[in-house]
Formats: structure tokens, sequence, C-alpha cells
């Protein structure tokens, strides 16, 4: 087994807290040690695994060479696998598995509850939920504070190991508590910028209506939804928002608007092995979807 000699742990736990957070000084506070200390445990790893795990050409902003990231990839497998362990031992062998998702601010609750409704009411699984802006739910992803993000847009962290996965595509509806048979001298609220067919939106609308008035860019679809049922104005939310209110008649449908869709991610991070309950809960809802 001279494989497992060659290889530090205590080295290779060292870069993988690099891995998280792209910094020297940064590994250097969170792991309470001196930074000359990280670099030169870091530099052992390297020759002990033959290989340039750090481009350093840019003293202020080292990135990771692909053999770096590589490397990566295999100590999240394996401190993931302590974790697991640990858990598992702290239970008593009873593992109970806590599921920690992040939302972004203003996402659907629809969008929400499907995603976790498998695994709802089952003994053996325990939510909890987060709300934030991207980057900041993000980076507790890169850091293991969460297993999933679920997000609107499918932008990530530069440099991190994060994939995005379409859960759901949702068509986007003009909807008021009132019936107009045109939009001219109407107030519209439209979707913010961190819908990501926002652009294509505003041209569309322009291309097909005339006359209307655009009354404000709103990030918060349950916000939206809350305008069009109390306001009187007619708002552009993705369907996914307003299903039950337009099931039940509250709402009515202006249009529909084939062109423009609203596309929700899953946002996790990339491993050598997936976790299989997360898994689990993608490719359930991507199901039920198609």
């Amino acid at each position: 087994m001279t494989g497992m000699s060659r290889l530090n742990h205590h080295h290779l736990h060292l870069f993988y807290v690099f891995g998280k957070t792209m910094s020297f000084t940064r590994t250097a506070e969170e792991l309470r040690v001196a930074q000359s200390a990280v670099t030169s445990q870091i530099r052992k790893l390297e020759e002990s695994l033959g290989l340039i795990l750090i481009d350093r050409q840019n003293p202020r902003r080292p990135t990771l060479t692909p053999e770096g990231r590589k490397v990566l990839e295999y100590a999240d497998a394996i401190f993931e696998s302590s974790r697991e362990l640990e858990q598992w031992a702290s239970g008593g062998g009873m593992k109970q598995r806590e599921i920690r998702i992040g939302a972004i601010s203003g996402l659907s609750r629809n969008l929400q509850f499907e995603f976790m409704s498998p695994l709802l009411g089952k003994p053996g699984f325990r939510f909890e939920v987060f709300t934030g802006d991207q980057q900041h739910l993000l980076g507790r992803l890169v850091s293991h504070e969460l297993d999933v993000v679920l997000s609107s847009r499918s932008g990530g962290v530069e440099g991190a190991r994060i994939q995005a996965q379409v859960l759901t595509r949702s068509p986007v509806y003009l909807v008021s508590n009132r019936r107009f048979s045109s939009l001219q001298d109407l107030d519209v609220f439209l979707p913010g910028s961190s819908f990501e067919a926002h652009a294509e939106l505003e041209t569309h609308l322009q291309s097909r209506f005339s006359g209307y008035r655009v009354a404000g860019h709103i990030e918060d679809i349950a916000l939206l939804r809350i305008l069009a049922l109390r306001s009187g104005a007619v708002v552009a939310v993705p369907e996914m928002g307003v299903r039950a209110e337009v099931e039940s008649g509250e709402l009515k449908v202006f249009a529909k608007l084939e062109a423009v869709e609203q596309k929700f991610y899953a946002l996790h991070l990339s491993r050598l092995k997936p976790d299989p309950v997360i898994h689990q809960l993608i490719r359930g809802m991507t199901r039920r979807r198609s």
C-alpha cells in the first residue's frame, strides 16, 4: 500500500480548505496556522503527488490547475465521507439526514415545495431552508454549509466547482385580477433583472403589444403575485408562481408568452460521487416536469 503512505491527509486537508477559500491568508486564518505553513505543506502535497496543483503566476489571485481541480474533487469526496462517518457515529448508528437547501430571495414557493415534496413526512429526513442572494448562498454551498441552491439563474462563483441542472421550465403569463381586451394605457409590472430572460421578455412585449406603461420591475415572484391579485395591474410572471391562483380563477390570463420562459435550476457541487439524496430530488422533479 505504498500509495497510502505517500498521501498525507493533513496536507490534503490544507489544500482542501485552500480550494474553498482560494486564499492562502484566509486558509491560514481558518485553520489558525501560519501562512508560511500553509504554503509549505501544500508544496509538500504537490511533491508527494508529483503534480502542480496551484497556478501561482499571480500571487494575489492564485488559481487551481486542471490537476488541482481534480485533486480537489477527490479531497471533497474524502472529507465528505469523513463527515458522514462522524454523523453516523454521533447518532449511534441511527442516521438522520439533514437536507440543507438554499433558495434565492423571491423564488417561487411552489418550486421549493415541489422540490422537497418526495421526502416530506418521511422518517429519517429533516429540512433546513435558507434564503438570501445568489452569491451569498453559493458561497455557503462551496463551504459545504448547504447541499443545494435553488435558483432562477445559473450563474456560479468564479473558480468554484458548481454544476447547474435545469429542474423545470415555466412559460411567462400576463395575468391580472380583471379581464382586459388589450394593454392600451395599462400598467404592467415585470420581473426584475434576476430574471434570466429579462431582455428577451421586454423585446417580446414591445413587438407584440403597444400602449402599455411599465409600472415597475420586481425581483420577488411572491410580490408579483400579490400585485396581480390586489392592484388591478397586469403582471408578467412565470406560470409556476401563479398556478394555483389561475386554476382557482382568482387571476385571469391575458396572454401566455410561449416565446419566453423562466428556467429554474438546482445548483450543487460537482462531485466524484454524487449526493444520492440530492440526486434523487433533482431527478424526481425533472421527471415529473418532463
